[in-house]
């Protein structure tokens, strides 16, 4: 089960990346929307899977609203030049569908998950910048999202573990 959803996490990646740097938002939110009814589906907890992808699809968002604020950042496919695109909330849920089950190691590790964030964020953007979905605008960016992630990561890992859909 963590390999699936290592790789459906992976493929709802790629495909909001695509979608927003091909225009072709409708097809990727679909697929993502998918993705994400697959998993609160095979939640034996429902409601608490539920619960934890909305949480998390507002706070990552604030995020990068923040980012988008400051001038940090650019999103390609955007309705507003002012609000964080759709696809961006849709990443953000796939995230959190990945802490209970291949990211729920991480929650034992507190430094590691700070790391993981640290590192792994950033990477993810520089990677979505190489796919033309976005432009990081200075170094001031990296180091942004490097700090965001780094908190970000394990108090989502935190929230995770009380809003535990698959908890058996």
């Amino acid at each position: 089960m963590k390999l699936i959803n290592f790789g459906l996490f992976q493929l709802g990646w790629f495909i909001a990346i695509w979608g927003a740097a091909h225009q072709t938002l409708l097809v990727s939110m679909i697929a993502i929307g998918l993705i994400l009814m697959i998993h609160i589906i095979q939640a034996p907890h429902k409601k608490e899977a539920a619960i934890l992808l909305l949480m998390i699809m507002v706070l990552g968002p604030i995020f990068d609203q923040c980012l988008l604020t400051l001038g940090l950042i650019e999103y390609k496919s955007q309705f507003s030049e002012y609000i964080v695109p759709i696809w961006i909330v849709a990443l953000w849920g796939l995230f959190a569908s990945t802490l209970n089950i291949s990211l729920s190691w991480l929650r034992h590790y507190k430094l590691l998950a700070v790391l993981f964030g640290l590192i792994g964020g950033p990477l993810s953007y520089i990677a979505a910048e190489k796919l033309n979905a976005i432009q990081l605008m200075n170094s001031y960016a990296l180091i942004a999202l490097a700090l965001g992630w780094a908190l970000l990561t394990p108090l989502s890992l935190l929230m995770a573990e009380k809003w535990n859909g698959f908890r058996t």
